[in-house]
């Protein structure tokens, strides 16, 4: 299960693998680590990362947990896979992907067209909600994907660019 998170400000790509109580965190492109979090009772958890273990204390307000462990207070937010998608969009990448399985509702855009970052470019439906997917940087649409009334799975890519011209 791939997410994004925001602590400390700074936003990061999360990785989990593996099966309960044999689970690793991977963070970005770094190696993968065990992470083990022991929920007990009373509020007393623990969490142990590789070799390192401590107590932890968790609150969470609103769509934001706060996190006490190894001696300092973590503010994390999870964002959830639309948001992603939304944020992914910006990332001057050359395909828009699909935050989540669904079918196309309406293509916007056609091959060869010249279209500007944030420009809608194919609106999905995805449990019954509909999300505008955007382009993520300015450019020309190079292949168009899925046709309207298509399905797709999680992570397909839906609308690409063509690759930006080396200077």
């Amino acid at each position: 299960m791939q997410r994004r998170i925001d602590l400390l400000n700074e936003s990061y790509r999360v990785t989990v693998l593996g099966q309960h109580k044999a689970q690793h965190l991977q963070v970005a492109d770094g190696l993968p680590q065990s992470a083990v979090l022991t929920i007990g009772q009373d509020n007393h958890s623990i969490i142990q990362l590789g070799d390192d273990k401590a107590d932890i204390q968790m609150a969470v307000k609103g769509e934001k947990a706060y996190i006490r462990a190894f001696g300092r207070t973590f503010t994390l937010g999870i964002v959830n896979p639309v948001e992603q998608a939304a944020q992914d969009a910006g990332s001057g990448a050359d395909t828009a992907l699909a935050p989540m399985p669904g079918r196309v509702v309406k293509v916007h855009v056609t091959v060869g067209e010249k279209v500007l970052k944030g420009q809608p470019v194919i609106t999905i439906e995805s449990m019954k909600i509909l999300t505008v997917i955007t382009a993520p940087r300015i450019g020309e649409v190079s292949q168009v994907h899925f046709e309207q009334g298509k399905t797709f799975d999680r992570n397909a890519p839906l609308i690409t660019l063509k690759e930006k011209e080396k200077a």
